[in-house]
């Protein structure tokens, strides 16, 4: 086995300093990152032969930047990661060249035993294979030895075994001669002698350490899976197609690939680690070649961690987002989940909620499910025959209602136990579960493409993202993590219900918005676009914008906001820009550095609408054309300066006027989810008392329009 030890345990450190200097650096105001724009249709601002030492080489990381501050680019230096051998494989000094001839073989090296269609390698060096095999097999047994097999246009069917077994060496390569194509293929059902314990189970299999090279082609056709080593499994080259029923690739200890071009279709996973014993192992490191992966299963999946310094990906997961799993039933009895578009963690005081006298089957019926409720469920729930106070007031209101049952088939794009690392590359990559997937996941220049059936980019603890572009066009909720943190790049994400969501998946939120400690939001840079039909950034905890870019096409359902924290909303940089409902509109605080202003217009303004906002002198401080419907809209410019007077347009006539008398200014009439001037907060955890709706003379008054979605009976009063 490879001694990537020392590697590891680098980068896992590495990767945790990254982390740390993006929370510590989370409230700085850093500018936005040259490189991350959003579309201007949007918004406008103004050496000698090596020998073979892998099994005793300790490999390094050099650091090319301090991790002082969230780097904008990071770069890894890898040593002795792949041996000389591994990228450099020996053509030429061939020990024994092996014909193929249907049923039997011909070989004059007595290091190579042929029994009928059995060939057996018993000594170390380098045997040379071309012809072909009907039905037999290539067996490496020579124990404490390096084995290399060239394939020169050979063919091997095995009806009953892996077409190439490695029963006992030190290390197998199976190296590629250029321009050949050679093909494998295993039996549809294995017989095992006694001692075999249900191995081989892989077309390809090895006992001990396996390395690909070359750069002709191999094409796998396996009922099983395609390679498997019980220790790693190293690919420096060559064109791998695989076709198998079980998982692609597989190594026990680790996967590691330097370059070539490999194509899996497998019925379970596409390539993966298994160690689960042993932390420093287990992993995934791919370092650069061309991936095509559809796996019924998961497409790239490590126990520990998946690092990718480069490449191409192009990964279909589950059959990709239209076969998700993710059900989402909006709960009717914990109210504001359903007809608010599936979640209700804002800050009503449940207590102070005035229930129906009686609320009837009747009055049920001639209510209307809110958009994304499926007719079908909302017609299946069976209302009370009375609904009265006491009913109410005993209802535990939930955050949403998801089908949680566990199953155990995992269908994630790429997923790592305990991180996902990409420091570059491109990727496409379309799942039925969540496209990336892990308990941390720091991303860093590179291209990613993502259509999701549940999350876009999924860590149980951190994310970070410091650079490079990503375009989740599909998903359920967009990038969701305990502590999110965006220094740089160029995000877009496209929800069905939250853009961002910082939550621990812990804490219970009760539908009613509790604080999360340690939960936290921080954009300091790049550019960020959301356009999601449930919150737009929502933050169980704290939610902090410092720099960049932020806009938001946000939810045209009254149950959901642009922006949704359950403690306060901190603006000290940057530009932000959230469009959205106005039932459950929310805006930075008082406590915010940089001025902000909330406005809610009469009349809601329709898809394609043009706001600008002017200052005194006809100087434009935002451009935005919005995307789909609004009523609210918060702003946040460090070009909004104190006592001065602003004017917005819409479609380039003149509407409502402010002065930024106070950081957070308000035109017209505004929710009572409203940030630091709507008096809902408390401190942490504490909520103020709910608030009332008011009009622009700070009157009650109760919205005309749908609450939440729902349509109201006039004969029901709420």
């Amino acid at each position: 086995m490879n001694n990537f030890n020392s590697l590891k345990k680098s980068f896992g450190l590495l990767t945790a300093a990254v982390l740390a200097a993006a929370q510590m650096s989370c409230n700085d105001n850093i500018s936005e990152s040259e490189n991350s724009t959003i579309p201007e249709s949007s918004v406008t601002e103004s050496s000698a032969d090596e020998q073979d030492t892998t099994e005793d080489s300790e490999s390094e990381i050099i650091e090319t930047e301090p991790l002082a501050s969230p780097p904008k680019k990071i770069m890894y230096e890898y040593a002795d990661v792949f041996s000389n051998r591994d990228l450099n494989p020996d053509f030429d000094n061939i020990t024994s060249e092996i014909t193929l001839n249907g049923d039997s073989a011909v070989c004059d090296n007595n290091s190579v035993t042929i029994k009928n269609s059995l060939v057996t390698i018993t000594k170390e060096g380098i045997y040379k294979f071309s012809g072909t095999l009907d039905d037999g097999q290539i067996i490496v047994n020579a124990p404490d030895s390096k084995v290399q097999i060239i394939l020169d246009n050979a063919d091997i069917t095995c009806s009953t075994s892996s077409a190439i077994y490695g029963v006992d060496s030190k290390k197998i390569f199976i190296s590629l001669a250029e321009n050949s194509v050679n093909n494998l293929t295993d039996g549809k059902s294995y017989t095992y002698a006694d001692n075999e314990k249900q191995e081989p189970d892989a077309c390809i299999f090895s006992s001990d350490s396996l390395t690909i090279n070359g750069t002709g082609t191999l094409n796998i056709n396996s009922s099983l899976s395609g390679i498997h080593s019980k220790d790693d499994v190293v690919i420096t080259g060559g064109n791998i197609n695989i076709t198998s029923d079980g998982d692609g690739i597989k190594g026990k200890d680790y996967v590691a690939v330097a370059d070539g071009n490999i194509n899996i279709n497998s019925g379970e996973d596409g390539i993966k680690s298994t160690n689960i014993n042993d932390t420093s192992l287990g992993y995934v490191y791919i370092q650069n070649g061309r991936f095509i992966v559809n796996s019924v299963q998961d497409g790239i999946q490590a126990e520990t961690d998946l690092i990718i310094l480069d490449g191409n990906f192009d990964i279909t997961s589950g059959g990709g987002s239209e076969n998700s799993t993710k059900t989402h039933f909006d709960d009717f009895g914990g109210m504001g989940g359903g007809f608010g578009g599936g979640r209700f963690n804002h800050d009503f005081d449940f207590d102070k909620m005035t229930p129906p006298d009686n609320f009837n089957k009747q009055d049920f019926e001639n209510m209307t499910p809110p958009d994304g409720f499926a007719q079908q469920d909302f017609d299946s729930m069976t209302p009370p025959d009375n609904f009265n106070r006491e009913d109410f007031r005993n209802m535990t209101p939930q955050e949403n209602q998801t089908d949680t049952t566990e199953t155990t088939i995992s269908t994630k794009g790429i997923k790592g136990g305990s991180s996902v690392n990409i420091i570059g590359g491109d990727f496409v990559i379309n799942s039925a579960d969540d496209a990336v997937h892990s308990a941390n996941v720091v991303i860093s220049g590179d291209n990613l493409t993502i259509t999701a059936g549940d999350d876009g980019i999924h860590a149980d603890s951190n994310i970070y993202i410091d650079g490079g572009t990503v375009n989740i066009t599909k998903s359920y909720e967009g990038i969701e993590a305990a502590v999110i943190n965006i220094s740089g790049g160029d995000i877009r994400v496209k929800s069905s219900d939250d853009g961002f969501n910082a939550s621990d998946g812990v804490t219970n939120q009760n539908g009613m918005g509790t604080y999360s400690n340690g939960v936290e939001l921080n954009i300091s840079g790049g550019s960020v676009y959301v356009d999601a039909e449930g919150d737009g950034l929502d933050s169980n905890g704290d939610m902090t914008i410092s720099g960049g870019t932020v806009i938001i096409d946000g939810p045209t359902n009254g149950g959901n906001g642009a922006l949704d924290g359950n403690n306060e909303i901190i603006v000290t940089g940057g530009t932000l820009i959230a469009a959205g409902s106005s039932q459950m509109a929310e805006c930075p605080d008082n406590s915010s550095k940089q001025y902000v202003v909330s406005a809610t217009f009469e009349n809601t303004q329709k898809a394609g609408t043009s706001i600008k906002l002017l200052d005194e002198n006809g100087g434009e401080i935002i451009n935005f054309t919005s995307a789909k419907t609004f009523e609210n809209i918060v702003i946040s410019s460090p070009d909004i300066l104190k006592d001065k007077t602003y004017t917005f347009y819409l479609d380039d006539t003149e509407s409502e006027s402010f002065t930024a008398n106070e950081i957070v200014s308000t035109v017209g009439r505004q929710s009572s989810m409203g940030g630091g001037f709507g008096g809902r907060r408390g401190d942490k955890g504490n909520k103020g008392e709910f608030q009332p709706p008011t009009n622009e003379n700070g009157e009650f008054e109760m919205p005309d329009r749908d609450f939440g979605g729902m349509h109201r009976n006039p004969d029901i009063n709420l």
